[in-house]
């Protein structure tokens, strides 16, 4: 039996072509040996008297039902050419019991989901449906063409099946079986992190309370994310878990899902009921971020519509946050709307100033995982902190940005028509995205943009300001103006009809529109209304400036999110506008720094000591450094400061072009390596050391 918390069946045509080719390989004429298939692992059900006993499948079904598959072709076209002693042999011998009854009568039977298609298989009544009867349909092929080619050929394909592919076989104790699970992968489909996960819960439910527990919490939870022809889309269920988990403020990659999953829960004595429950509720919220069901607030619905356009999962386990703050009364429907409209702004406005999004998907998740009064307080604080444009630079900006050639160029045209909240809006279905100066001028536009034709069209072709909405591209063309205006005049979309007053469309006219709708973007895109200081390049060696402290927390802020992402076992960095940032250590009287020299573009790691007995370990230190460097990979300093007993042990490496962010991933590398190092070999050197100084200063009595 393949318990009710296995994965559906999921091989598909290469799994199924890897095996056939196998089966033919092995049976020419000069071929010797068997092919192994893998493991087969079991855990043993109750022994009954008078009843067979029945194995529980832990790893193997795909190899192992697939196999069963074949046999039924096998079968199929034995009948078919009146081999009537074969197809009764593999009927009665290798797909049923012929005196059991019920469950029994099968000798392999598949989880419910693949119940009754796998039943309709070796019953040859019924339709079956799925990947099991698609796996019919191939192997019935195979086998005819095998048949067609020689005469022999099925009770040969039989033998081989039967005789000459090798399992390797474990059966556990019941209490073993999950951790032992937990280390197997298939060798045909990789274990995802949903496949991991279904298992890891049902392991956690009492087998007599499977089908109860996977009919009324887990079969509706997979429901959720199931494609239009209703098979679980795995990875898309496996994406949901992932930002479940990162929904609590701390980052998860992809490959870690499981494993964080599983030491979330597995020492928490956790209930799976009330877990399975927490899921359909998240999932529930899930659909409604995703756009896929309306929210009980109409503006929250719009809001999360505005945000999905812009390819915004990386806000999902954020939202999901939300909502919980939401349910937990910290936030009304308008509050959520409100910070889904930030978001929508934040990234928006960043996309168009040219700011990186590469960081979203570490940033995001952790933007209220240190709540500072209100959610939308501590979210507002937190996307200021990470370059949120405000309304000049952002319209700035969009003014001369290419949006044709950079992306979302229909999303904000068709967002900024329908904010116009016309009460009869035209349908934009049909409509397609304008160039009003067009991609290839003719002689007239040449004639009517004057001597720098070129160099206007180079310019401002692809801004906003020459771009619109219509759904009649192709009549209008690169034809002149005065032509297209007559057709714009008639458009029923507003953005387009407005264009039917312009005169003439050249330079002036392109920046002029841009402007206005710049206007309006930055009030559908929020963002802050007073202007932020901005990390310029600072020249030579002025002393501090606004622009080189906002440098300096763009730099904390970036490379505590590289941190948070690659070294999470390292503590959290809190970004300020300093040069140097303390960490902490751990270690009574030693203290950790971090640098980042602008003016002589490098980056240091500082060990602090003062009062004894560190100063004591300071000097042993700085007297045998050899040791210290090699726990550091590194080269240590030696330096004494003031008159009073302090000193510092640093490391550290120059960084070309610090100022400019392209040199910032190099550092970040370094910062966490060293400090990894630190953490893990050096600290522990230096506690034994502070240890053994103190019993020197501090006898025991």
């Amino acid at each position: 039996m393949i318990p009710v918390f296995q994965r559906n069946y999921r091989w598909e045509t290469a799994q199924w072509g890897k095996l056939w080719d196998s089966l033919t390989e092995i049976r020419q004429p000069d071929k010797r040996g068997n092919h192994f298939m893998g493991f087969l692992v079991f855990v043993p059900g109750l022994a009954e008297p008078g009843k067979h006993t029945t194995f529980h499948m832990i790893d193997g079904q795909q190899r192992l039902t697939t196999a069963c598959v074949l046999l039924v072709a096998l079968r199929n076209v034995a009948r078919q050419r009146d081999q009537t002693d074969l197809a009764d042999e593999i009927h009665n011998y290798y797909l049923v019991h012929p005196l059991k009854k019920n469950d029994e009568h099968y000798r392999l039977l598949p989880k419910e989901r693949d119940h009754d298609s796998y039943l309709a298989l070796v019953r040859a009544d019924g339709q079956p449906t799925g990947r099991l009867a698609d796996a019919l349909a191939y192997f019935e092929e195979r086998v005819a063409e095998a048949a067609e080619a020689a005469a022999g050929s099925l009770r040969s394909v039989f033998d081989t099946l039967c005789q000459r592919l090798e399992f390797m076989c474990a059966t556990l104790e019941a209490e073993n079986a999950y951790n032992i699970f937990k280390s197997l992968n298939s060798t045909g489909v990789p274990l995802g992190a949903s496949d991991l996960i279904r298992n890891f819960v049902f392991m956690h439910v009492e087998p007599s309370e499977h089908d109860e527990f996977d009919r009324d919490l887990w079969q509706p939870l997979e429901d959720r994310f199931a494609r239009a022809d209703g098979t679980l889309d795995e990875d898309r269920f496996s994406r949901f878990f992932r930002d479940f988990l990162m929904a609590g403020g701390r980052y998860v990659s992809p490959k870690d899902t499981f494993v964080d999953f599983d030491a979330r829960y597995e020492a928490t004595g956790f209930s799976p009921r009330v877990l399975a429950q927490s899921l359909l509720e998240a999932s529930r919220r899930y659909a409604i971020i995703a756009g896929e069901r309306p929210d009980e607030s109409e503006e929250v619905t719009r809001v999360l519509a505005g945000l999905n356009v812009l390819d915004s999962s990386t806000t999902y386990p954020l939202l999901l946050a939300l909502f919980e703050r939401r349910a937990q009364g910290l936030v009304d429907a308008a509050g959520y709307a409100r910070a889904v409209e930030m978001l929508r702004g934040f990234i928006l406005r960043r996309f168009v100033c040219g700011e990186s999004s590469r960081g979203y998907g570490q940033m995001f998740v952790r933007a209220l995982a240190k709540d500072k009064g209100t959610p939308l307080e501590t979210l507002e604080a937190y996307l200021l902190e990470r370059v949120w444009p405000d309304d000049h630079q952002f319209i700035s900006a969009f003014v001369t940005f290419p949006l044709y050639q950079r992306g979302y160029t229909r999303e904000v045209l068709e967002t900024i028509e329908r904010s116009r909240g016309h009460k009869e809006p035209a349908s934009l279905a049909d409509a397609q995205v304008e160039h009003v100066m067009p991609q290839t001028l003719s002689d007239g536009w040449k004639a009517e943009l004057g001597a720098a034709a070129d160099a206007i069209h180079a310019d401002w072709l692809h801004t906003p300001g020459n771009l619109t909405l219509s759904a009649y591209n192709q009549e209008l063309w690169n034809h002149d103006f005065a032509k297209k205006r007559e057709r714009y005049a008639q458009s029923n979309v507003v953005l387009t009809r407005e264009l039917g007053e312009a005169r003439r469309w050249a330079e002036d006219e392109i920046r002029e529109r841009g402007k206005r709708l710049a206007d309006e973007a930055a009030r559908i895109w929020i963002g802050p209304k007073e202007t932020v200081a901005r990390p310029e390049e600072p020249q030579g060696d002025e002393d501090e400036t606004p622009a080189r402290r906002e440098l300096r927390r763009r730099f904390w802020t970036g490379l505590n999110d590289y941190l948070a992402s690659e070294f999470r076992e390292l503590p959290d960095i809190e970004p300020r506008t300093s040069a140097a940032i303390r960490i902490p250590s751990g270690i009574r009287h030693i203290g950790f720094e971090l640098y980042f020299g602008i003016r002589d573009s490098y980056v240091d790691i500082d060990v602090c000591f003062w009062r004894e007995p560190s100063f004591r370990v300071f000097d042993m230190a700085r007297a045998a450094p050899e040791r210290w460097n090699d726990l550091a990979g590194g080269t240590w300093e030696f330096q004494q400061a003031g008159e009073k007993q302090r000193g510092y042990m640093s490391i550290w490496r120059d960084i070309n072009h610090i100022r400019s962010e392209a040199s910032w991933p190099d550092a970040y590398r370094w910062f966490g390596e060293k400090l990894s190092l630190l953490y893990e070999r050096v600290v522990p050197a230096l506690r034994q050391e502070m240890d053994r100084h103190a019993s020197v200063v501090e006898p025991a009595p």
